[in-house]
């Protein structure tokens, strides 16, 4: 019952607009470095694919000639300091799940920090010439020139009420102000954009070890990921036979030892973002299904369109910084100069 949550979710209501009407009216400033931003995000917690999306953007930028980098708050990382360069060969345990899979599978530079502004000024001055942000649209520190909402379609807005009492952290009229809308793993509605997650052949989570998951096989599924009930159903659509479950919350690592005393009675198989914390150890008869995004050219389209028309609001910002690095230039010089 969630009637007593409701005014916990004025409250959050209450919370939110106030914070939206103070960046809105510029008393809380938003920042953004000289090159597009771009950002991913949602308005409901929990997995939609927001991460997949971010990966098969990167590499359709890539594609064009771009050199993107990725931001991310890092949520559970523990890296030494900030903002911080993700390295292919991270634990995850330091870097994050998102953003380890996110370099391993593009290479693209990928920073964590949880000050968004300050994450995309370390990004910009490593070279790139557009940022993609993975989970940041209720970030507004950090200014953006093309937001792209991702919904679920299993679970879409839910019961359509605020946190606590549902699970959105805005209201849907925020849909309406952003430039692109993804449902995954369902036919989107007029003006939206339809995602497809294409399972690949499962591999063995180990590098180099040469195992193979034999079709229609009944195996047990790990996914510590925010909706582990969306990769249950992307195993039964490639016809596995889902006869237990490794029990892991969001983002929780399991002991390895316990996923290989369950791997001796059925092969176990997890999401490419638990892979991540895994692949170091030796686990046999363990696999990994990676899945790919598949969007339409209408959306790279509209998006490439977008990045295009936010040239002028760039160009200000690069302005804005040229002038502020001359007024302190000025500023700094011995007053027999001035």
């Amino acid at each position: 019952m969630r009637l007593p949550l409701i005014p916990f979710s004025c409250v959050f209501k209450f919370a939110t607009a106030a914070r939206r009407f103070l960046y809105g009216t510029e008393v809380l400033k938003s920042t953004a470095p000289d090159v597009p931003v771009v950002v991913i995000g949602g308005i409901t917690v929990g997995g939609s694919g927001k991460t997949p999306l971010c990966v098969a953007l990167v590499k359709e930028l890539m594609r064009l000639g771009y050199t993107p980098g990725v931001l991310s708050r890092g949520y559970k990382a523990k890296a030494s300091s900030y903002p911080y360069e993700v390295k292919a060969d991270d634990d995850a345990s330091v870097s994050g799940d998102e953003p380890l899979l996110i370099k391993r599978q593009t290479n693209a530079r990928v920073i964590i920090d949880p000050d968004r502004a300050r994450g995309a000024d370390a990004l910009a001055r490593l070279g790139v010439d557009i940022i993609i942000t993975d989970d940041g649209m209720q970030h507004y520190s950090l200014d953006r020139d093309v937001e792209i909402a991702v919904l679920d379609g299993n679970r879409m807005l839910g019961n359509g009420m605020l946190l606590p009492a549902g699970p959105l952290r805005e209201g849907k009229w925020r849909l309406n102000t952003v430039d692109a809308v993804v449902v995954n793993a369902a036919m989107a509605k007029s003006g939206y954009y339809t995602m497809v997650l294409r399972p690949r052949a499962p591999h063995s989570v180990n590098d180099g070890r040469n195992e193979v998951l034999a079709k229609n096989a009944e195996v047990c599924a790990l996914a510590g990921i925010g909706n582990p009930g969306r990769f249950y159903r992307t195993l039964e659509d490639c016809g596995y036979l889902v006869k237990d479950i490794l029990q892991a919350g969001d983002h929780e690592r399991l002991d390895p030892d316990v996923i290989r005393e369950k791997a001796k009675n059925l092969p176990v198989i997890m999401t490419a973002k638990d892979a991540i914390k895994y692949h170091r150890y030796d686990l046999p008869n363990v696999f990994v299904l990676e899945v790919e995004a598949d969007l339409s050219n209408r959306f790279y389209e509209n998006i490439m369109e977008k990045i295009k028309d936010s040239d002028n609001k760039v160009a200000l910002r690069r302005m804005d910084a040229m002038k502020r690095l001359n007024n302190n230039d000025f500023s700094n010089k011995p007053k027999d100069e001035v």
